[in-house]
């Protein structure tokens, strides 16, 4: 499971339509294009599926193509073959004042699984500050089959505590773990990648019902 309450600014793709859920319920659907910022090329495109609850026909005159806007909501992230797709419930859009800066942004809730070696890897900032840095993944069934979502983790001391103090006993190969962080999406030669800032760190315990 990966989710997140995120920030998103980027531009309507094509004007926004009214659509119905499964309960007849109207819903404003449009699409943002968002720019990331690649180190191996100029940048990196995605869109951002979008939909907007308890939609009004007049709505659809103020979110089209060609507008910026910032869209804040909870964000779910789905892999479709080999690429992300991104789907944004929103509840609140600003669109005066929308900076030219495209972004993503906001806290990133995680459940699944460490690597099965090399769990973690001990680095150095600038300042010297020890920290580590780890992967894991979340699985998902999609028709028949289960695809799995990697998303990469730093993980910083407190100020002046040691580096074993985030490095509990339980971080072993494979653990099941929960994760909450600052979520941070970049791309990388046309690959988008999901990164996290790690707040706070559990080992995943199953209850016996």
């Amino acid at each position: 499971m990966i989710k997140a309450e995120v920030n998103v600014t980027g531009t309507v793709k094509r004007n926004a339509g009214i659509r119905t859920d499964r309960n007849n319920n109207p819903y404003l659907s449009l699409i943002l294009t968002v720019c990331l910022p690649d180190a191996k090329q100029t940048n990196h495109s995605i869109d951002v599926f979008v939909s907007l609850p308890n939609a009004r026909q007049e709505d659809v005159y103020t979110y089209t193509e060609g507008s910026r806007l910032t869209v804040n909501g909870s964000m779910d992230f789905r892999k479709k073959e080999e690429e992300l797709q991104f789907y944004l419930t929103g509840n609140l859009v600003s669109i005066e004042n929308v900076t030219d800066l495209d972004a993503i942004g906001g806290t990133m809730t995680f459940r699944g699984h460490l690597k099965k070696e090399n769990v973690y890897e001990q680095k150095t900032d600038k300042n010297g500050h020890p920290y580590i840095v780890f992967s894991a993944y979340s699985s998902e069934k999609v028709g028949e089959s289960f695809v799995s979502t990697w998303v990469n983790f730093m993980r910083f001391p407190e100020k002046d505590a040691d580096i074993s103090s985030i490095l509990p006993d339980w971080m072993r190969p494979k653990s099941h773990v929960d994760i909450t962080g600052d979520l941070q999406v970049s791309s990388y030669g046309g690959t988008v990648r999901l990164s996290c800032r790690v707040r706070d760190i559990q080992e995943h315990v199953y209850v016996q019902q």
